[in-house]
């Protein structure tokens, strides 16, 4: 997975629009960052908060070079408004490895919000900071989140241009359904070469797949929770059938529960009796982590195809020897191993609409039909 380079238009750290100063966030900026992603979250049936405890740029460079903007009132008291973060990375375009940037981690404080002017600025910062013209950029927007979606998908004057390229179901898997068949082995460095061909050539076929490189894969950081020992092949002697890697990201990234919509604010006990029994997901009390780790490179040969839930159920009981509760695993709407794996087994899905970006007076991307599945422990 080869490092992308981040450019910025003629070097520039800041840039101002409207008492707003859009900038390139530091470690400085780490409490303030910290906190955003405490205090805004995700509203749903639960309300979810993706923090970055014990610091955010723990988090940052998995998997490329990304970069944060974070904004504030001009003036003093120099409020914090929110944030965006910019990811670069090698994916699959049309089959092809690209460079893309993936906008993420969007916060708006509640008193900011609903005022488009900062939300127009916000996207000016990206091509002035990062130059992102020539490169294809994508965004997830929550598919039940038709408010977003009839917003960026307007294409209002003064904002980029929001198409739809399918969606992402995210298939969180109780590791109480884990159990071994003996189809998994750790990956070792001769197994890289065979690895790094097998997982391309599949990813190849969805758009915003990324791309695995020899590099990447031997020199995987410590800190970033995974390791070349954390993919797990499927092999037939000599031949590579299949591979997953379970990457565990508790010690820099965590996801809260925040609270719970009626009924189940006051049904929580007797649901998670229920789910201990059937083997679902277990939903954490308000304040407390989800104790998850995805489950992220899947990819099989067509003979392997027929194995999915075996080799699932196998790495949910290896992240239960990890501590994890939860397995999550990320797959396109129209790959038929999701449909398969939410078939045969007790799957809490959350679906994604992936989006592409991209300005008036530039190109549009032109998408073959592929459907889109990215890496959503990248996301």
């Amino acid at each position: 997975m080869n490092s992308a380079a981040i450019r910025s238009s003629e070097a520039s750290a800041s840039f101002s629009a409207d008492g707003v100063t859009y900038q390139k966030a530091g470690p400085a900026d780490d409490r303030e960052i910290r906190e955003l992603l405490r205090s805004n979250d995700m509203d749903s049936w639960v309300r979810m908060s993706i923090e970055r405890e014990p610091s955010f740029f723990h988090g940052e460079n998995l998997a490329g070079q990304s970069s944060t903007v974070i904004a504030r009132k001009s003036q003093s008291p120099q409020q914090v408004v929110g944030m965006y973060s910019l990811a670069m990375q090698q994916a699959h375009v049309n089959g092809v490895p690209v460079e893309t940037a993936y906008l993420g981690a969007l916060r708006v404080n509640p008193e900011f919000r609903h005022r488009l002017r900062i939300l127009k600025n916000g996207f000016a910062s990206a091509r002035a900071l990062y130059g992102v013209d020539e490169m294809t950029v994508f965004t997830s927007v929550a598919s039940e989140n038709v408010a977003a979606r009839r917003l960026l998908e307007a294409n209002l004057r003064g904002m980029p241009c929001y198409t739809p390229a399918g969606e992402v179901e995210s298939m969180g898997f109780s590791t109480r359904q884990g159990k071994s068949a003996g189809l998994l082995q750790p990956a070792t460095a001769a197994d890289v070469p065979a690895l790094v061909e097998f997982f391309n050539s599949a990813a190849g076929s969805y758009q915003f797949s990324p791309v695995l490189s020899k590099e990447w894969l031997t020199g995987l950081p410590r800190s970033g929770g995974l390791r070349l020992s954390d993919f797990w092949l499927l092999k037939d002697g000599a031949r590579l059938r299949g591979c997953i890697a379970i990457w565990d990201q508790r010690a820099f990234k965590q996801i809260v529960a925040r609270g719970y919509r009626f009924p189940l604010n006051i049904l929580l006990g007797g649901y998670n009796f229920y789910a201990r029994l059937t083997g679902r997901i277990s939903l954490p009390r308000p304040g407390d982590e989800l104790q998850q780790v995805f489950l992220s490179f899947l990819a099989l040969d067509n003979e392997a195809r027929d194995n999915v839930d075996e080799i699932v159920r196998e790495a949910l009981l290896i992240s239960g020897q990890k501590g994890a509760r939860v397995g999550t695993l990320g797959l396109s709407a129209e790959n038929p191993l999701a449909l398969r794996l939410q078939n045969r087994l007790h799957a809490s899905v959350y679906r994604s609409c992936i989006e592409t970006i991209h300005w008036p007076d530039r190109p549009a991307p032109v998408l073959d039909g592929r459907p889109p599945q990215p890496e959503i422990a990248l996301l």
